[in-house]
């Protein structure tokens, strides 16, 4: 593997790792606001966006491309983040954290499906095998702690649909931007994404201004800097290696989550992430290890 490689995978796992502290954040916030999910998307998006704007501007390029050109990339990696966003906040607020990062790991699942139906790629036995063990990592989980609510697996799932079309289009997006230099040009994506993602934070807020109190901007931004850092990661990831790879990367998150779980739980803040059993811990490891494993024997 050559050094871009090496910086792919390292950015992945960043990503992999501060979106799960992200997950945590979110459980403080909504158990702090009365899951007040709408609040939260805007007031970080704002903060995100705030630190995007004078990011762009110290990355414009003197030979910046017409927005035509890369404006429809820019709205889809944008638009159905947010949409994304908004599915797992509302996922977030019916379970634990470390169950819906393993969740996501669905999400290269759904891309490879997205792939086979739109762009004509082809599944070998190892991609079958990868499904039926992704099945049964979605089982375990469902068995691990109390069970599953049929709304939480939809919202997880609209989620996962949401962040694919998502990540497709990011990597569309870098693409524009790779004449700056792999991680100035994805750093410069990310700026550009976010800066749009506060503008939509700015007008759901001006819609509902009682969500603006100094005690949901103080606990917004835990949430903010953590996913800010994890997206960073992530656009420079894509941008160094394949969405795929990228997402077999993200899916250590699950691991992550349930480690990050467990400590927080025996520290003692149980109204975050309760206190598992060890056979619950075990099953979430295993789960975590299987949708892992399956993601990567998706591209064998």
């Amino acid at each position: 593997m050559n050094n871009t490689v090496f910086l792919g995978i390292g950015l992945g796992l960043g990503a992999a790792f501060f979106q799960s502290m992200s997950y945590v954040c979110i459980r403080l916030f909504n158990k702090r606001h009365n899951d007040n999910i709408i609040a939260l998307l805007a007031l970080s998006h704002i903060l995100m966006g705030l630190a995007s704007v004078p990011l762009a501007v110290f990355l414009w390029p003197e030979s910046m491309p017409p927005l035509t050109q890369y404006g429809l990339s820019l709205l889809g990696a944008a638009g159905f983040y947010l949409l994304g966003q908004f599915f797992l906040f509302a996922a977030i607020i019916h379970s634990e954290p470390s169950r819906v990062a393993p969740m996501l790991g669905l999400k290269v699942f759904i891309l490879a499906m997205i792939s086979v139906v739109f762009l004509d790629a082809q599944f070998n036995a190892s991609k079958w095998v990868a499904v039926a063990m992704t099945t049964t990592a979605v089982l375990l989980l469902s068995g691990s702690g109390k069970r599953l609510e049929g709304r939480f697996i939809l919202l997880g799932l609209a989620a996962c649909v949401s962040y694919c079309l998502s990540d497709l289009s990011i990597k569309v997006l870098v693409q524009h931007f790779e004449f700056m230099g792999t991680l100035r040009g994805a750093v410069m994506a990310a700026a550009l994404s976010y800066t749009f993602c506060g503008v939509f934070g700015i007008a759901a807020i001006v819609l509902n201004s009682k969500h603006a109190t100094r005690d949901t901007w103080l606990y917004a931004v835990p949430f903010s800097v953590s996913w800010f850092v994890a997206m960073l990661c992530l656009f420079s990831c894509f941008a160094s290696i394949s969405v795929v790879f990228g997402n077999i990367l993200q899916s250590s998150r699950g691991i992550l989550s349930i480690v990050l779980g467990f400590v927080i739980a025996h520290i003692g803040f149980e109204a975050l992430e309760p206190k598992p059993s060890m056979q619950t811990i075990i099953r979430r490891m295993v789960a975590a290890i299987l949708m892992t494993t399956a993601v990567a024997l998706f591209l064998i």
